[in-house]
């Protein structure tokens, strides 16, 4: 759950911010207009430039170390990341005396705009994906890397959600019942994904992608459950699913990396899978803190699990 300090809290630690990374002056500092569902962002300018302030206010510290390890990791490969400013010690955590211990990370603000759904967009993104997948592994991967939104910790919330009588709950839930035995005992190629990319985690400048965001949900998985959940970020305009935007988001993948026989078989089970998973994720926040934002995401997503998905390309 997001916790959003107050104004004052806010210009405490962007002087704090700007006092340990040397970022000059406060000129304006404003919470973004787009939050997500865990962190608090803000946009701090100052004299010297523009940046982004990140609060962790749920990820442990050893999960905050290895995300930002990992996109150091990343740009050194060559993809389009923004790595966190850090300080003349060398260091990218920055707590506040105010805020508790919630740490703050400083990234540079990149100009551009979250892209429209079309083909070209798509297109990139499934190369964006495939480059991903198709990268050595890292030195220190390790590869029981929890995802969130696996088929283990899903059945978990499942569990927790058997009393619960809302329609969304025994929807997914009988969702639940009927594709678990489907995703069992999969042997599929796996490795690091992204796990969350959506239009909102990408920047771009027209059709050229400038920036890949917030990797926090970066683990280790099957592809095709990084596949999936992008394609429905990227194949959908108004929660209606498009065939010539996955048409183009497949082109582009399979330009950087071929989909093995069994994984073409399995999409359409991972495109239906990724939603519930999502909507277990949601329904279990929702359950602890009711959020009317949350609950119509919710409906989305089990409705897109239950689509049958054109995949002719």
């Amino acid at each position: 759950m997001i916790v959003t300090p107050s104004q004052s809290e806010l210009w405490s630690a962007g002087e704090q911010v700007c006092r340990q990374f040397e970022l000059g002056e406060i000129r304006q500092l404003e919470a973004l207009s787009h939050q997500g569902y865990s962190n608090f962002n803000a946009r701090l300018e100052t004299d010297l430039g523009a940046y982004v302030l990140r609060r962790y206010t749920e990820q442990p510290a050893e999960k905050i170390n290895h995300e930002l390890r990992l996109i150091d990791w990343l740009k050194a490969q060559g993809l389009p990341v923004v790595p966190p400013l850090r300080d003349p010690d060398g260091q990218a955590r920055c707590t506040s005396d105010q805020e508790g211990p919630s740490p703050w990370i400083v990234f540079p603000f990149v100009e551009g705009e979250e892209p429209a759904p079309q083909p070209a967009i798509a297109h990139t993104m499934g190369g964006l994906i495939a480059r991903l997948h198709e990268l050595p592994e890292q030195p220190w991967e390790n590869q029981d890397d929890d995802n969130l939104l696996s088929l283990q910790n899903t059945l978990g919330i499942a569990e927790s959600l058997r009393e619960t009588r809302t329609s969304s709950a025994q929807d997914f839930l009988q969702l639940m019942e009927r594709m678990t035995p489907e995703l069992q005992d999969l042997s599929l190629p796996s490795g690091l994904v992204h796990g969350d990319l959506f239009p909102d985690n990408t920047i771009f400048r027209g059709n050229n992608l400038v920036a890949v965001l917030d990797w926090e949900e970066a683990c280790f998985d099957h592809y095709l459950f990084d596949l999936a959940m992008t394609m429905h970020g990227f194949c959908y305009i108004d929660e209606e699913w498009h065939p010539n935007l996955a048409r183009s988001f497949l082109a582009g993948y399979e330009a950087e990396r071929s989909l093995e026989p069994d994984e073409r078989k399995s999409l359409p089970l991972f495109l239906r899978w990724t939603p519930l998973a999502m909507a277990g994720w949601h329904l279990h926040r929702h359950s602890i803190a009711p959020n009317p934002r949350q609950a119509g995401r919710i409906e989305q997503l089990l409705q897109r699990a239950q689509a049958i998905f054109d995949l002719e390309y």
